[in-house]
């Protein structure tokens, strides 16, 4: 349950901000529950060293959205001001780095003692024995304004501010997409590409090696804020009244800084998924 609850909220991180694609009238009605159930393969690839990826053979979907509120799957909003080229809204939504760490694998790091050094060499080993802590990092819940505003046609781009409301970092992300909906094949398509930025508080906290959860004695590294950019596509066709074919693909960019630290072993990753809907 764990990985399945990783695996849709990191799926849906990156729309869950801007609105734009599932507001509009043809793709989703008001005051109605929208649930479906995706059967196939899909998963994440997990940036943490040595953690291990996840994958899983279904994905639900569960959204509600009401004249002012809505819920879509771990994301909640209100709208403060809407027209059909613009709107503003209250937004909550988990951040993704903290479930990193609720997937499996993640304790290997502080049992096998492959943390590595920024320079990627080996390094020595302490003078004496040290009692190790478990690498742990809780979920945190953001929450703040998101805007959007058509440009062209089905052509939006939005902006966010989220702040961590549960005092787990205290951290803020700033996030700016574009998004683009079309009709492709009798089906419908999307392009997403966004901007992500992390600043130095919520990176600190969930990718500072502490010295109790390591074997070995780490090189000194200053993680900064992080800038992560994301390329993600999707297309829905479909089959019948209540089922369609469905692919999510997207691609994260990890910032430099952030890539180079001695918890991540990645320039980027993947997640996504592939299967046949069934609409209740």
């Amino acid at each position: 349950m764990k990985k399945l609850f990783g695996l849709v909220c990191c799926l849906t991180a990156s729309t869950a901000f801007a609105q734009a694609d599932v507001k509009q009238p043809q793709l989703i009605k008001k005051s109605t529950i929208h649930a479906s159930i995706t059967v196939g393969y899909g998963g994440i690839e997990n940036p943490v060293l040595d953690a291990d990826n996840v994958t899983s053979p279904i994905l639900p979907s569960f959204a509600y959205y009401d004249d002012n509120w809505y819920f879509d799957d771990f994301s909640v909003g209100y709208s403060l001001y809407e027209t059909e080229k613009f709107y503003v809204d209250l937004l909550g939504r988990f951040n993704d780095d903290g479930f990193f760490f609720e997937l499996d694998g993640v304790d290997k790091l502080y049992a096998t003692g492959v943390v590595r050094s920024s320079s990627g060499r080996p390094t020595l080993p302490t003078a004496s024995p040290i009692n190790l802590t478990p690498i742990e990092r809780d979920l945190s819940y953001m929450a703040g304004l998101s805007s959007a505003v058509n440009v062209y046609d089905n052509i939006w781009l939005s902006a966010a501010y989220v702040h961590d409301v549960t005092n787990v970092h205290n951290g803020y992300e700033i996030l700016f997409n574009g998004y683009h909906v079309f009709e492709l094949f009798s089906g419908t398509a999307g392009l997403e590409a966004g901007i992500n930025y992390k600043n130095e508080e919520l990176i600190d906290y969930y990718y500072t090696v502490n010295p109790s959860e390591s074997k070995t004695r780490l090189l000194s590294y200053n993680l900064e804020s992080a800038t992560n950019y994301y390329f993600k596509v999707n297309y829905e066709y479909p089959i019948s009244d209540s089922f369609s074919l469905d692919f999510k693909l997207k691609h994260t960019w990890l910032d430099s800084n952030l890539a180079n630290s001695h918890m991540i072993n990645k320039n980027g990753y993947f997640s996504g998924f592939t299967g046949i809907t069934y609409h209740f």
